[in-house]
């Protein structure tokens, strides 16, 4: 196995910061590799594929192990690796199939084959299974293309499949919260698994000092994410359509609280969803906000009971709801039932010029109750705020089009949503409405004024 190794390494040539990443694919499943430009990823992607399988060869005496190796799209496919492989592996090593994209390595290695595959319709890998999964700028996709992978990473007789990665420091932001920031979804099992190997260009022996000159050359920003390495640099920074985020990560971390108790007037935020979407519905009372809901749901109607059993068991005093579309049924029927409810639109006229809309009025609420103290109860579901963006247009303030993020494969921010629209009820409305329900109807009637009005009366009467 010694020879191996060394045979191996002299093979690839891998700089001190490659084989780091190497020696970690053997203790963690999970290993994300780079962080900034010129760091060597693609190339450590496709030898370490090569690597597991002669190594679950040597190992297992299995032949024909699959390796996926995917990009977003074949553009980059072609860009990153099939136009290197056919100068980078030896002709001794295997062959490749230009038909199928697959390299096949040679009989005396195991035949191992390295399937190379775009990501542009994940679904049409359903029925395939890999014992290596590499992703190359694993950024360029949303969380729903990695989990499903997952599903499809397994091998028979190989427990210890693996999973490799590369990207930069920008775009999809559960790669930087989960494999960087180590925030993780409260059902992920493989947690302790996931392992970040940083690598800068200065790691990479191999780039000519012009191309560090340029890099230093370039905007504070990108100088920060492409040579430093620096994963927040973009947080905030205007993105190509002119849009910023709503709670930059360093904001969004200052207000997560593992704890944390209600106190006075309780209001639900309740975003209905369907077409295998999922609702969402947060409480927020005084300083604190919580996700209590967030759940596909084949039935819009059922978020109805889900909807009454929270109203009860956490004691809320008011409901807010979008009853844009499948939420126009969930507010009539709590209407019908007497519920303390209103049903709002997000897309309706906010009086306030400076905003296009309610939905822009609010989501600044939601900032600046934020950035005043509120605080969020720790779910992975604020995650979402990563994602929640504005611009000024024309002299308004817009939130970016659910539209632009459905284009790009990105859900709906709904926990978000959900939060917002509890900003649509102040304390003082609950208050006058209570009062309202408490005289069955009835304005306020305090006896207290009645008395002063007399008192006033009886002085006027003698002048003094």
């Amino acid at each position: 196995m010694e020879s191996e190794a060394i045979k191996f390494s002299e093979l690839t040539k891998f700089f001190p910061k490659q084989q780091e990443a190497l020696e970690a694919s053997k203790r963690f499943k999970f290993v994300l590799f780079g962080g900034s430009v010129g760091s060597g990823k693609s190339y450590w992607i496709r030898w370490t594929c090569v690597y597991w399988l002669m190594k679950y060869y040597a190992k297992y005496g299995i032949k024909g192990v699959r390796a996926g190796l995917f990009c977003e799209d074949y553009p980059s496919l072609n860009d990153r690796h099939l136009t290197k492989i056919k100068y980078e592996f030896p002709d001794w090593l295997g062959e490749y199939n230009q038909a199928k994209k697959e390299f096949t390595l040679a009989p005396e290695y195991g035949g191992g084959i390295i399937a190379f595959r775009n990501l542009d319709e994940p679904a049409k890998y359903l029925s395939v299974e890999f014992a290596v999964i590499a992703i190359d700028e694993v950024n360029r996709n949303p969380k729903n293309t990695f989990d499903f992978l997952r599903s499809r990473h397994r091998w028979p007789g190989i427990k210890d499949t693996k999973f490799i990665a590369g990207c930069n420091p920008l775009g999809e932001a559960w790669v930087k919260n989960m494999w960087v920031k180590r925030i993780f979804p409260p059902d992920e099992q493989e947690q302790y698994e996931f392992v970040f190997v940083p690598a800068l260009p200065t790691d990479n022996p191999h780039l000519p000092s012009e191309y560090y000159k340029s890099l230093e050359s370039l905007p504070e920003v990108q100088r920060k994410a492409y040579l430093e390495g620096n994963w927040d640099a973009f947080d905030e920074e205007m993105d190509d359509k002119g849009y910023l985020r709503l709670v930059n990560d360093r904001e969004l971390q200052m207000c997560f609280t593992s704890n944390g108790e209600h106190s006075g007037y309780r209001i639900l935020g309740v975003d209905p969803a369907a077409g295998g979407d999922e609702s969402a519905i947060v409480l927020k009372s005084g300083n604190l906000q919580e996700i209590l809901f967030k759940q596909k749901l084949r039935d819009t109607m059922a978020l109805v009971g889900v909807v009454m059993e929270l109203y009860r068991d956490y004691k809320a005093d008011y409901i807010v709801i979008d009853k844009t579309g499948v939420g126009q049924g969930v507010y009539d029927r709590l209407k019908e039932m007497d519920y303390p409810v209103r049903g709002v639109s997000f897309g309706e006229k906010s009086e306030d010029d400076q905003y296009q809309n309610l939905k822009a009025e609010w989501h600044f609420r939601q900032r600046r109750w934020l950035l005043s103290g509120g605080r969020l109860k720790q779910h992975h579901g604020w995650n979402e705020f990563e994602i929640v963006k504005y611009k000024n247009k024309d002299g308004k303030i817009i939130i970016q089009p659910k539209e632009d993020l459905f284009r790009e494969g990105i859900p709906s921010p709904n926990c978000v949503d959900a939060a917002v629209l509890t900003m649509a009820i102040e304390d003082s409305m609950i208050k006058s409405n209570k009062v309202f329900k408490a005289n069955r109807g009835r304005g306020f009637y305090d006896k207290t004024e009645e008395f002063w009005e007399q008192d006033i009366k009886t002085i006027e009467r003698y002048g003094s």
